[in-house]
């Protein structure tokens, strides 16, 4: 399977990892030890049902820098499911390169 693009896909948040699983671009927040936002889990915007995690800098890379905002996350670099699926999050909205 190539690469998928999509139409823009708004990121949509959510609090239990089932629902991030069952739809396209949601996504749910980690903590780290001190209770932290550290990164992410997302299920991929293409609507396969793949899920994958992105850690926020300062952890090492890879990490992204976010933004800070909880309803509106914007990541960067870009996000790559190598072979699969390649574009960023901005404003909420996951957009294919």
């Amino acid at each position: 399977m190539g690469e998928v693009r999509t139409e823009p896909v708004e990121a949509t948040y959510c609090e239990d990892i089932e629902e991030v699983n069952a739809k396209a671009g949601a996504f749910e927040f980690f903590v780290d030890r001190e209770e932290n936002v550290a990164g992410m889990i997302y299920s991929c915007p293409c609507g396969c049902g793949r899920t994958g995690a992105l850690n926020f800098r300062p952890h090492p890379s890879p990490s992204w820098q976010w933004n800070g905002d909880r309803e509106k996350p914007t990541l960067t670099p870009s996000v790559h499911h190598v072979g699969h699926w390649h574009g960023f999050l901005t404003d909420g909205v996951w957009r294919s390169c």
